[in-house]
Order: C-alpha cells, then structure tokens, then sequence
C-alpha cells in the first residue's frame, strides 16, 4: 500500500516541479498578450489552435492515449508501438494538409493563406509532443518528461519576447511562438528517446498490435470531439452571437482557471500511471477511493481560493478591455473543477481498457453543453457559455461516477461533496454582487475547509513528512 502511494507521489511531484515552474512562467505572459494583441487577433488565434486542436482528435484518432496505454503494457518492443504513433501522425498531417488546401481554395473561412498554414504547424507540432510525451511515460521516463515541458515553456516564452517585444509582429510572432514551443520539446524527447531512425520513418508495428490500439483509441476519438465541444465550440458562438472581439474576452478567461487546471493536470499525469499499473475491481485497501477523497477536497478548496482572488487577479492580468473577462473566469473555475473530477475517475475507464465509457459519458455532458449554448448565449451573452461549459462537466461527472461502480468498488460520500459544490456555486454568486460580497466569499470558503478538514489535514501531515524525510 505504501508503495502505491510512494510511487504516486514520486511522480506527481516530478510533474509539479516541471508544470508549476513552465505554468507560472506562461502566466506572467498574459499581461503581454493583453497589452500587444487586440482582443480581435487573440480571439482569432485562438480560433486558430482550437480549430487545430480537433483536427488533432479527429485525424490522428487519438492515436497518443493509445501509444501510453500500451508502451505501460508491453515489457519488451515498446519502440513498435512509438512506431505506429509517428506513422498515424504522419497520415493525419497528409489529410489535414490537404482537407485545409481545399479550405482556403474555397475561401469559406475568408482568412489570409498564412493562417492555415499555422493551423497546420500547429497540428503537427502539438500531435508529435503528445505522441513522444505519451511514450516517454509508458517507459517510465517520468523526469524526461518534465524536463520537456520545461523546455516547451522556455521557448515558448522566449520567442514570444522575441516576436512581440523585439521585432514586433504581432499575432504572426504569437502564433510562430506556440508552433515553436511544442516543437522545440519534442526535438529533445527524440534525443532522449535514442532510436533509430527506422522508427520515425517505417511502421515497426504487427498487425495484431494495431489492431489492439485502434480498437482502444477509435472511441476515444468520440470521447475528444465531445471533449473539444465542451472546451471549445462556445468560442464560435459566442464569435457568431457576440463577435470576435468578445471571444478574445471570453479566451483570455481561461487564463486564472489554468491555475486550477495546473494542479488536476499535474496529478492525472502521475495518477494516469498508478491507476493502470495498481487497478483493483475490489479496492481492498481503499487506494482509489481515498486517493479521490483527498484529491476531491484539495481541489474544490484550491478553487474557492481562486474565486476570492479571481479579481485581484484580473486587474493584474487583464488590460483594458480584456478586464470584463473577470466575469467569466469564475464560473469557468467550476467547469474545470468538474473537469478534473472526471479526469480521476475517466483514469479506471482506462485501465480497464474500456474506452467506450469514457466516450458515452463526454458525448453526453456535450449535447448538454451544445444545448445550453444555443440557449443561454443570445440571452447571457458570454456568461451564458460560461455557464453551460460548467453544467455540463457537472453532467459528465455524475455520469462517470455512476458508471465507475461496474467496475470498481468506488467509495463517495455524495451528500457531503453536493453540499459542498453547493456552496462554490452560492461563492460565484456572491462575487458577481455588488461590492462582490467578499465577507460571503470568505465565509464560504471557511465552511469548505471545515467540511474537509480531515483530508486536507491528512495531505497536510503527509506532504511535511515526506519534507522532513
């Protein structure tokens, strides 16, 4: 048992040290971003990734979760699944290269030749670091992994003082920053890596593996479009009902809840690992269960923390008009705070291999989602999309927990965690008031910490004594 949890540890501190140092150094630019893009050009590159980021799901069919999934697995030729990875990559990028081609030739999206191009670059990119990343866990080379998100972070920072600052391009420099970024790591995971060539350039593979990982991965490709829905689809209505200069807003939001999104990102990598390699149906010494209790009860504090200081933080980060973003920021707190819950739970999906699941439930919570924007939008504006992207990982949440009892003893105290999700719902209101009723917001956050009081004690005494050691 105490293995289990040292092994956990281990590795989500090495993810910490690389994702708290890389997030917080990406933060800090914000204020660059606010100052030197108008909210008309972050709001159409963000467009631009998040275009990018479906294709990714669509064409590579999800082929990384499947080279993670299966590099853990095997114990000897874990190179022939990389192998089959860069080999779905390099098929995607074909399609996505002549599927945007076609695009441009028809002119639907009225948008200059360049930028299709950087939907393209970006594709690439993004897909070949998952893909490297992804094996570098399965082979437990946890440490290079960190270091390549470090390295990530470094060049995209630099770059971006470079092209904004320097040499003053605009949203050219922004968008060559974040192709830069993801490639530039991904040269060091091959070093790290050391295989031969053939590896990169022929598909190693057997038949009866490809098979396997098609029939893992294909139905996660559901489950990412639905994912992407729920991240990303409000982007274009709030485009088509609101403008691009009010999705710049709406895009700069996400930036406080990235906080948030940093700690759950930081653990579901390590967590990803154990849940696979220590998968028990019966959970005879409560690992699963405790573990989503402690973690449960971190995150739901961290994020009433963040509500309070949501706009302390905003008058730091937010320029100029961008400031209105603060308004959408809490509530997007929530729907990460869902987000991460699902993550944890979507963790027994996989080890069990049963991907369908996972897809069934994001499928769900994004009809959800899509309904919600097609209602709320014209009336709320960009709140309302706020608003729908958190009812929905609410819905997602409740569907994976649900659906986890078939397979694993999964132990939640439902009424205690509902109370409390309550009372973060009752803090966002508080804070859109008048004068944001701060004396409410701290109240709140009292009884969120008197209600976890035994499972952030016993994080407490446990982080303190790993220090101590």
């Amino acid at each position: 048992m105490n293995e289990k949890y040292k092994y956990l540890g281990k590795n989500t501190l090495i993810f910490a040290i690389s994702s708290f140092g890389t997030k917080f150094l990406s933060f800090l630019l914000v204020p660059l971003y606010t100052n030197v893009l108008s909210t008309e050009e972050y709001g159409t590159a963000d467009l631009i990734t998040t275009t990018a980021t479906l294709l990714i799901f669509m064409l590579t069919i999800n082929i990384a979760e499947a080279v993670l999934r299966f590099s853990i697995e095997r114990k000897s030729n874990q190179e022939e699944v990389l192998s089959y990875g860069i080999r779905v990559l390099l098929i995607g990028s074909l399609w996505c290269g002549i599927g945007l081609g076609i695009v441009a030739l028809t002119g639907f999206l009225a948008w200059p030749p360049y930028y299709y191009l950087f939907v393209l670059l970006y594709f690439f990119s993004t897909a070949l670091y998952q893909i490297l990343t992804n094996y570098l866990r399965g082979v437990d080379k946890v440490r290079q992994v960190a270091v390549a998100g470090i390295i990530s972070a470094l060049a995209l920072i630099l770059s971006n003082i470079l092209f904004l600052l320097v040499i003053k391009i605009g949203i050219i420099g922004y968008l060559i920053s974040l192709v830069l970024g993801p490639l530039v790591a991904s040269i060091y995971c091959i070093l790290v890596i050391r295989e031969p060539g053939k590896v990169y350039i022929r598909n190693l593979c057997d038949a009866e593996t490809m098979k396997a990982m098609r029939a893992y991965c294909i139905p996660l490709i559901f489950n990412n479009i639905a994912l992407w829905i729920n991240a990303f689809l409000d982007r274009y209505f709030v485009t088509y009902f609101c403008g691009v200069g009010e999705n710049g807003i709406y895009s700069v939001a996400s930036k406080i809840p990235t906080i948030l999104a940093t700690c759950y990102t930081v653990f579901s990598q390590a967590w990803n690992l154990s849940a696979i390699k220590e998968f028990d149906p019966e959970d005879k010494d409560g690992f699963f269960s405790k573990t989503y209790e402690v973690y449960n009860s971190l995150i739901v504090t961290v994020c009433s923390v963040l509500i309070i200081l949501n706009i302390p933080l905003a008058k730091f980060l937010y320029a100029k008009e961008f400031f209105a973003a603060w308004q959408y920021s809490s509530v997007l707190l929530l729907s990460v705070m869902f987000n991460s819950l699902t993550i944890i739970i979507g963790s027994i999906f996989s080890a069990v291999k049963e991907t369908k699941a996972i897809a069934t439930t994001t499928v769900l919570s994004a009809v959800v989602n899509t309904v919600l924007n097609v209602i709320l939008i014209p009336l709320m504006g960009a709140l309302g999309a706020a608003i729908a992207t958190a009812i929905a990982y609410l819905v997602m949440w409740a569907a994976r927990l649900v659906m986890s009892r078939k397979y694993i003893k999964f132990r939640v105290n439902w009424i205690l965690d509902c109370v409390v999700y309550g009372i973060l719902g009752l803090q966002v209101v508080f804070e859109h008031m008048n004068g944001h009723m701060y004396v409410g917001q701290v109240a709140c956050l009292a009884v969120i910490i008197g209600m976890n009081f035994k499972q952030i004690g016993m994080l407490s005494k446990t982080i303190m004594g790993r220090i101590k050691r």
